[in-house]
């Protein structure tokens, strides 16, 4: 039981990373995914492009993805993450892409339940 916690933990934290990586290193491959109400509101209130938003995107998913990797702060970083995911799926509706996000979400939000593993850092630092 431990083995499956540990491999959906490190699993979904490559998944995270490759993404985020692949975000930071081709930014306009990724902008077309920004919805166009998110586009119109950060450009409109703050100047902000959707290549800024990806960026930041990026960012946000490689530093939790590496924190879901070494299990540092495990819950927050798994909770964080799969409300991002939930947020992404349910902006593009009933897609493909979208169930994929949401299996996603769903298997993110599990570790969440799971709490720390053996072989996270937060089980060298605190008790659960």
């Amino acid at each position: 039981m431990e083995k499956g916690k540990i491999l959906l933990r490190i699993s979904l934290s490559l998944v995270f990373l490759w993404f985020g990586i692949s975000q930071l290193l081709n930014p306009s491959e990724w902008a077309g995914f920004v919805p166009q109400i998110v586009q119109n509101i950060f450009f409109n209130s703050f100047g902000i492009t959707s290549i800024h938003l990806v960026y930041t995107n990026a960012l946000l998913e490689i530093v939790f993805g590496l924190f879901l990797l070494i299990g540092f702060y495990t819950q927050f970083s798994s909770i964080v993450l799969a409300l991002h995911l939930f947020g992404i799926a349910f902006s593009m509706g009933l897609s493909a892409i979208a169930i994929r996000d949401y299996g996603l979400a769903l298997a993110t939000l599990s570790v969440f339940f799971n709490k720390a593993d053996s072989w996270c850092l937060d089980k060298k630092f605190r008790s659960d």
